[in-house]
């Protein structure tokens, strides 16, 4: 943990104005400074910086924090990685901290260590490509039609045809092998030894969100057995499942646009950057994650639209999307490429038509739900719906029941369902009780999970737990509904759940009543859980399910200050729009008011980054 007498030492060093000016453009406005805020778009300046006491705030999207704050949720870096870039900006000495445990040193120093490998070799295969061992895979790239611009852009290399060249090349960097394996750019031979991981491949730097590389893509250039495409293995800096290819060049469009658009490969992201869709990102080798979605809410996404070709790889695309995307309560869209003349790729296709017929083919794009509808129904009923066998729409429905359970309970679910009921010309009531009905338990078949959505069926433990068809899921998805779950499945943090008050961030009535039965530690733990996923939906309850029981104290109370803090920026936001309409006198009326909830909240944000400094 990072000393807090440090922290306020490089709050004050640092100035703030030069810090967000290098990220938008700001003008003097009196005391203050102003401008475009970058976490949406706007035209007329919302987004003031205070010099004075060093923070920022936008009265158009509520945005607001110091700039320790505003690099987080401009780089999506974690609070202490901020604050130690800072520090060595302001010529601060951060000390070894007492409270830093030996394995999180140890982590730390590892991921710095993986880190120089990858940023030494993405360095040394861009050059190797530029150079005259790289005419093949120039002579490749032009045939892709990738520009110079975009090569050095995406800091696209070539790696040699040989067995050990890495280590012999970063060698005179002072990369050593031990951190050419944590990084995965060797492998280790059972007889010792290394060798190459990537030889003779087209190079595609993988990077966070601040532009760190963090893996690698290898596409083959020769015709020697192996994948066509590898990446990085799991590494303490990858993890497939929580990356997007092309995300650090994209997020400042995904902001201003609040929209993102889903592809599935390098060349594919590459393509469309280069035809002017600079939104773009794809998935590295995996379906999309509630943790590629976490990515993208940082970024203040609003919408992804899935765009992949129409193949039936590309059409099972959108329904591995919705696993992540319903859930989330993120609004999807899907747009599929014509297969005309064959297949083809979102690159080909914005090489051959250009941003005005991406900007067309994205305009033309379908809601998720009413793709996934459309899909099932046409598979089960063809072209005439209404006038199908019975049979036929309740194969339908069975193929849409898991989709209609991943909305969060509410208006988007109810609105799924008339879609639904309307497509298939069904009475809406009767199609709800069939969507809602219980898994048989013996006898019958068991309701078919859809053919493109992966994993496997749920058991009969996880089926006489699920809801039976009058239930209604009160819990919508959030940090107060993380914080119950882990309380439900983890009795003994009653006493943590208590001094945060966990009761007091949930809505009055049944969920605040079980919130105060779990803290007195007056449920059974079957009774806990079972009252649980009456009102919570799957994926709340899953993620408290898997947290280890080292973690969940440190979760439970990250959760519930995430939740005030949320609580108490509505309330911010509320007084702010309030006072804009009322006008300057009920402004002075409301000052005292929002100065008490501005420091809540701020004590709220210590305590939250304390934490996470520890974590």
């Amino acid at each position: 943990m990072i000393p807090d007498a440090v922290i306020e030492e490089i709050r004050d060093r640092v100035d703030v104005v030069a810090v967000i000016g290098r990220h938008m453009e700001l003008k003097r406005s009196g005391r203050t400074w102003k401008g475009c805020c970058v976490f949406h778009g706007e035209r007329t300046p919302s987004f003031h910086v205070y010099p004075e006491d060093k923070h920022f705030k936008c009265y158009g999207c509520g945005a607001h924090g110091d700039v320790f704050g505003f690099l987080q949720r401009l780089e999506g870096k974690e609070f202490p990685e901020v604050v130690r870039d800072l520090a060595r900006e302001v010529g601060i000495e951060i000390p070894e901290a007492e409270e830093e445990s030996a394995e999180q040193k140890r982590r730390r120093l590892e991921r710095k260590e993986i880190l120089a490998a990858n940023d030494a070799a993405a360095r040394y295969w861009a050059a190797r490509l530029g150079s005259r061992f790289g005419a093949i895979g120039r002579e490749y790239l032009d045939g892709r039609g990738v520009t110079e611009e975009s090569v050095g852009k995406f800091r696209v290399g070539v790696a040699a045809d040989e067995w050990n060249d890495v280590p012999r090349r970063l060698a005179d960097k002072g990369i050593g092998i031990p951190a050419l394996v944590k990084a995965g750019l060797v492998i280790e031979k059972e007889k010792g030894g290394v060798y190459d991981r990537f030889r003779n491949r087209l190079m595609f730097p993988i990077a966070a969100m601040d532009g760190q590389i963090i893996g690698f893509g290898g596409r083959a250039l020769g015709e020697e057995k192996g994948a066509k495409y590898i990446n990085t293995p799991e590494t303490p800096a990858y993890k497939k499942s929580k990356v997007l290819y092309g995300l650090d060049l994209a997020r400042e469009t995904i902001r201003k646009t609040r929209q993102a658009v889903l592809v599935e490969g390098y060349f594919d992201v590459i393509g469309l950057h280069q035809a002017g869709v600079s939104n773009a990102v794809a998935v590295c080798g995996t379906a999309l994650t509630p943790e590629h979605v976490e990515l993208l809410t940082r970024c203040d996404c609003r919408e992804v639209t899935v765009l992949f070709d129409g193949d039936a790889a590309g059409l099972a695309a959108p329904a591995k999307a919705a696993e992540a995307l319903f859930p989330a309560g993120m609004a999807g869209k899907v747009a599929v490429l014509p297969a005309d003349a064959g297949k083809i790729d979102p690159d080909d296709f914005a090489r051959a038509h250009g941003k005005a017929g991406l900007d067309g083919l994205l305009a033309r794009a379908l809601p998720l739900s009413s793709f996934l509808i459309d899909r099932a129904v046409e598979r089960a009923c063809g072209a005439t719906p209404r006038d199908a066998p019975l049979e036929h729409k309740l194969a339908a429905v069975r193929e849409l029941r898991s989709f209609v359970r991943m909305m969060p309970e509410g208006l988007a679910r109810s609105v799924f369902e008339d879609a639904i009921a309307k497509k298939l010309d069904l009475d809406l009531a009767a199609l709800r009780e069939e969507l809602s009905a219980e898994r048989p338990r013996g006898g019958g078949p068991a309701p078919r999970r859809p053919a493109s959505v992966a994993g496997p069926a749920p058991g009969p433990v996880q089926a006489e737990r699920r809801p039976g068809p009058r239930a209604h899921k009160l819990l919508l998805p959030g940090p107060a509904a993380d914080a119950l779950a882990l309380l439900a499945v983890f009795p003994s943090l009653g006493e943590a759940a208590a001094e945060l008050n966990l009761a007091e961030t949930l809505p009055p009535g049944p969920l605040a009543e079980l919130a105060q039965a779990l803290t007195r530690g007056e449920l059974p733990a079957e009774e806990a859980l079972a009252r649980l996923e009456a009102v919570a939906d799957d994926v709340t309850v899953g993620r408290a399910r898997s947290q280890p029981p080292e973690h969940a104290e440190r979760e439970l109370r990250k959760s519930l200050l995430k939740a005030k803090i949320d609580r108490i920026a509505g309330q911010l936001v509320a007084i702010g729009r309030d006072t804009v309409k009322a006008g300057t006198a009920a402004a002075a009326g409301r000052a005292e008011e929002y100065q008490r909830l501005d420091r809540m909240r701020r004590d709220l944000e210590r305590r939250l980054k304390d934490i996470v400094g520890r974590g």
